[in-house]
């Protein structure tokens, strides 16, 4: 039986196994072959594509493309927003990976205007005085510095 990198399961844990093997390359590309599967068996659309979608901005931001990352990112955070709604855990996990990849790039006013959305959606459902949007705050007045 073989393990690790090497590992015959699914898609989505071959790519997994690729990339804390720290294979990003190969884990971008068994990502990338995942998403086009997932969308063509089941659309655009469904949780497990979108969650596919997810795991290849991971992996590239990990790999510090982060260009590549944003541009996947992106329309995705749109996608989950119309799908799952602005307050879903994907949509606010995605949102927290595109401000961190937008820092990333070199883009603090992004980030932060990033997580400024990010606690707007986080005050739907947490007080203004939880421990996540006190922490979200300082990190938009850090970004905002002069």
């Amino acid at each position: 039986m073989s393990t690790g990198a090497e590992h015959s399961g699914t898609p989505s844990t071959r790519a997994e196994s690729l990339a804390h093997a720290g294979d990003f390359r190969g884990a971008v590309t068994e990502f990338r072959a995942l998403v086009k599967q997932r969308t063509a068996a089941a659309g655009a659309d469904d949780p497990e594509t979108l969650d596919a979608r997810l795991n290849l901005a991971r992996v590239l931001g990990t790999a510090a493309q982060f260009g590549k990352a944003i541009g996947v990112c992106e329309p995705l955070l749109r996608d989950q927003v119309r799908v799952l709604g602005a307050e879903h855990a994907d949509t606010l996990e995605t949102r927290q990976l595109l401000a961190n990849l937008r820092y990333r790039a070199g883009d603090a006013q992004g980030a932060a205007e990033e997580l400024e959305r990010l606690v707007a959606a986080l005050s739907h459902v947490l007080l203004p005085t939880h421990d996540r949007i006190v922490k979200l705050r300082r990190d938009i007045a850090f970004l905002r510095r002069p």
